[in-house]
């Protein structure tokens, strides 16, 4: 079992996940974590991570588990702006985990996280989609300025996925046209779900997402040109109580295992060489 905590990271239920095996983690990066898990005073670790993630980081906790005898991490899954903050006011959260490299470069300009432990996990792309019940199967970047398309939802401010995608419509020389007409929302999850819902008549999200969310259809994905490179970076926060464990977390998340996982789920792996930083 694995504990899952929302973007209110107070409130916390359990979800159950299918386990996926043992894990194999970097040299020494086991023997540090195994000695204080073998001090029995390992808790938990709080991981604040990007929504979009939700599902391969739950898939991978139990391996993790296995593999070091700790306890299940928790897990706080919101906009990556959002964690932001949190961490900010003090949340206790061990690891972070963003879609986005702003967010990453603030903490670590602000000195809150631990020197060294930056590192890239993973990728993504972004993709335009409507309701799988949509006619509109040809559907286009260029053609959401169409009187035909009256609501377009996007991730707000806080969300990453939402400044890649208004970067891609200003790529297409779109960004007044459809001003009016886009509907920020506080995840990439949540412009999911509102699409697969058929509350709007498109939306733009990561391809991952739209693999995991059913009742969407991809319609078109947007060039790599026509956005900063997707990439999910994270790292211990300075102030975690268990940064051993936490280091030993991070890398979990650099094995063969996890980028075979991050693929199942629609992510790109990266070259190992791109891990750290």
């Amino acid at each position: 079992m694995v504990r899952f905590r929302s973007s209110r990271f107070l409130g916390a239920a359990a979800i159950g996940l299918l386990g996926l095996g043992s894990i194999s983690l970097a040299p020494g990066i086991s023997t540090l974590a195994s000695r204080q898990a073998d001090a029995a005073e390992a808790k938990p670790l709080l991981v604040g991570a990007a929504s979009s993630l939700s599902e391969p980081l739950q898939a991978l906790a139990p391996g993790f588990v296995a593999a070091l005898k700790v306890p299940a991490p928790s897990f706080n899954f919101a906009a990556s702006g959002v964690l932001l903050q949190q961490i900010h006011r003090g949340a206790p959260i061990d690891v972070f985990v963003s879609a986005g490299e702003k967010q990453m470069d603030r903490l670590q300009k602000a000195g809150l996280l631990v020197v060294g432990s930056r590192r890239v996990i993973a990728g993504n792309q972004l993709v335009l989609v409507v309701p799988s019940r949509s006619p509109r199967r040809s559907l286009r970047f260029q053609g959401l300025d169409s009187m035909a398309i009256r609501r377009i939802a996007i991730g707000d401010s806080s969300v990453p996925a939402g400044d890649y995608g208004r970067q891609t419509l200003a790529y297409y020389g779109l960004s007044e046209a459809v001003k009016a007409k886009l509907v920020p929302l506080g995840s990439v999850r949540a412009v999911a779900n509102a699409v697969a819902a058929g509350d709007v008549d498109a939306g733009i999200v990561y391809k991952s997402d739209a693999q995991t969310v059913p009742n969407l259809r991809i319609v078109a994905l947007a060039p790599e040109a026509s956005h900063a490179p997707i990439r999910y970076s994270a790292a211990v926060i300075a102030a975690s109580r268990q940064p051993k464990l936490a280091s030993a977390y991070l890398g979990s998340l650099s094995t063969v295992r996890a980028s075979q996982l991050f693929r199942r789920y629609g992510l790109l792996p990266l070259p190992a060489a791109t891990a750290k930083r």
